[in-house]
């Protein structure tokens, strides 16, 4: 494929045969505002936020689905784009609810980040509040559609990531919204509980339940999610050494910003106040804290026991899914190699 050059708020650049506006213009570093858009969904041009102008036209297109041709000249922040971006903001404000200051998202709301790009405050118009109950029924996921501007990449993950289909749009014109089929709950659908339509959500109508109002984390910590052996990368964000909420890495080339239930939603045990810090030996009818040399001991020898008066099959291995792989691998070739019993299972499920 050919270079394609084209001219973009003055500067000459290029891209090649198949690329859109929008492409070209964040490879080169030239803003662009989006809402429904991602580089790993189809682009549909819901939002109609990322319109530019496009010298001899006479119309804005959307520059996420408009692909470049050859001397094309094109205008991103023009008076005329600004103006319709504006526009397209306050209609969705208007019809948005105005508790920014106690919303989840906060200051990681997109929709707020392009309004005050664009010098937004109160819209212009007036438009019917749509009102809808907080779903939180059930324990990884917090919907609250109210908030829910229809940009619909929740459902494109849902169908083209997830490829599970659990939402899809439900209802006509201004009662419009994501929902499952037969408008259910989400944990009586065909729902994974990934959390893919949380990580795409730009606005607050999809939250993580269990890290709802722990807001701001301090740093994150990316490493590999323990529970199988695809080496999914995940992202932790931390803040004062207690693990707020678990993200997807979407630079690992494995699972490119997917995880399932288990690698988002099921690392809540690392600071959970009931987890064992400290080996405990029952004595005297109490657990006792013990140190790990005498733990070791006390366990081979009652093994070493156990293997001598009833033979090796009397024992069996419970390996963990919270372990690493390799630590299970080590599991199962103890039991086997030294205990000499094939009795090894592993709870690998949430």
């Amino acid at each position: 494929m050919g270079n394609i050059s084209i001219t973009i708020d003055g500067s000459k650049v290029s891209g090649r045969e198949g690329m859109t506006i929008l492409e070209v213009a964040r490879d080169n570093g030239i803003y662009i505002p989006t809402l429904c858009h991602s580089p790993v969904l189809t682009p549909i041009g819901a939002c109609r936020v990322c319109v530019v102008e496009v010298e001899g036209s006479g119309t804005l297109v959307g520059s996420c689905h408009t692909p470049i041709a050859q001397g094309m000249v094109i205008y991103t922040h023009s008076p005329k784009v600004v103006e319709a971006r504006r526009a397209i903001v306050e209609l969705l404000l208007a019809s948005h609810p105005d508790n920014c200051l106690v919303c989840d998202k906060a200051n990681l709301c997109e929709l707020r980040k392009i309004a005050a790009d664009l010098g937004v405050g109160l819209p212009r118009f007036r438009a019917k509040k749509r009102y809808y109950p907080i779903e939180d029924t059930n324990p990884f996921i917090e919907r609250d559609l109210t908030k829910c501007i229809l940009c619909g990449k929740c459902i494109r993950a849902c169908q083209e990531l997830s490829v599970v289909g659990a939402i899809d749009y439900a209802y006509r014109g201004f009662q419009s919204k994501p929902a499952t089929l037969l408008d259910q709950p989400l944990e009586k659908s065909s729902c994974e509980f990934c959390g893919l339509c949380v990580s795409m959500c730009p606005v607050g109508a999809l939250s993580d339940r269990p890290a709802k109002y722990k807001w701001k984390t301090t740093r994150k910590v990316r490493t590999i999610c323990p529970y199988c052996g695809c080496g999914c990368g995940v992202e932790l964000n931390v803040r004062d050494q207690e693990v707020i909420s678990v993200t997807p890495d979407g630079e690992n080339p494995v699972n490119q910003g997917r995880l399932c239930v288990k690698g988002r939603y099921g690392l809540n045990f690392i600071n959970h106040p009931d987890r064992l810090k400290a080996p405990l030996i029952r004595k005297n009818g109490e657990l006792t804290e013990s140190s790990w040399e005498e733990a070791l001991d006390f366990v081979a020898h009652k093994l070493e026991e156990i293997k001598q008066k009833y033979g090796s099959d009397s024992l069996a291995g419970l390996s963990s899914s919270k372990c690493t792989n390799e630590e299970n691998y080590l599991m199962q070739k103890f039991m086997r190699a030294v205990i000499g019993t094939n009795n090894i299972d592993n709870c690998a499920r949430l």
